[in-house]
């Protein structure tokens, strides 16, 4: 049995199939019959989306933006037809490709996995039986300036990457989650409040904002900022409509929170909140 013609075979098989497939979903993209939502999908909410629609919707949100992957997927094709293009057109087809497998998976797309799989497998391979061609271009080739052009000076100051780097590692998570936790927490308030009186929304969010939307509409009449105690909390005005609102209080009081819901004394009345959603 000859593997050589067998391999040859095979890879010619997959360059072809790869790129007739991928140009398929590049013309579904510029014709709209991919990316395209439903009209039932618009009036849902956001939280109740499926992977798959809020992925759709997405994506097909911006045109130009499906119309550039599409070039990208119909170029990639069209150089995989060709054996002198075949490393280049396979490089950029893995870019968009494993992208693709991974969004699939992780946003649960069950009708494109398949498919998904079958199209990286087969670009691996093609990428790897060229693998020694990619080996020497990318690991073994000497950069534009390699060692013998640069001035010793360069090559002393270059060793301060050994401190840089765990620097780098270390200082950049440390910082992230430290501006996570002091204006990112999510703390007891955090999530979507329903105000039993008048079934207003009110919801507590990061950067310790909080906005008022009343019940059946989807804009914010009051938003603002909060801040809190042991036992109280405050509401302040922080409307662009009224510049004589800024820094007003809304909303004070001392608060119980108990059995997902929270009561605020204030010295007028009491509002009651029931937390529906926590995220």
């Amino acid at each position: 049995m000859n593997w050589k013609k067998i391999h040859l075979l095979l890879f010619t098989f997959c360059r072809y199939f790869l790129a007739t497939i991928i140009i398929l979903y590049a013309f579904a993209k510029i014709f709209e019959t991919q990316f395209t939502s439903q009209p039932s999908i618009y009036d849902k909410p956001i939280g109740s989306l499926t992977g798959f629609q809020l992925t759709w919707y997405y994506y097909g949100y911006s045109y130009w933006y499906g119309f550039i992957i599409a070039i990208t997927q119909i170029t990639s094709g069209l150089l995989l037809f060709f054996r002198k293009t075949t490393r280049l057109g396979i490089t950029i087809y893995l870019t968009f490709m494993i992208n693709i497998l991974l969004m699939d998976f992780a946003y649960d797309i069950e009708d494109a996995k398949g498919m998904a799989v079958t199209l990286t497998l087969m670009a691996l391979f093609v990428f790897l039986s060229d693998y020694k061609a990619f080996f020497k271009y990318f690991v073994q080739e000497p950069l534009v300036f390699n060692q013998e052009s640069t001035p010793n000076w360069f090559k002393k100051i270059s060793k301060i990457k050994y401190i840089l780097i765990p620097l780098i590692l270390i200082g950049i998570p440390t910082v992230v989650l430290t501006l996570k936790n002091k204006y990112m927490e999510k703390n007891q308030f955090y999530g979507k409040w329903i105000n039993e009186k008048n079934n207003d929304k009110l919801y507590f969010e990061a950067l310790k904002t909080f906005q008022v939307v009343k019940k059946n509409e989807n804009n914010a009449y009051i938003k603002g900022t909060y801040a809190f105690t042991k036992d109280s909390i405050f509401l302040y005005f922080n409307n662009e409509v009224t510049n004589d609102q800024q820094n007003q209080v809304y909303l004070k009081g001392k608060y119980i929170i108990k059995d997902s819901v929270m009561t605020i004394s204030t010295k007028q009345s009491e509002v009651m909140l029931k937390q529906i959603r926590n995220y």
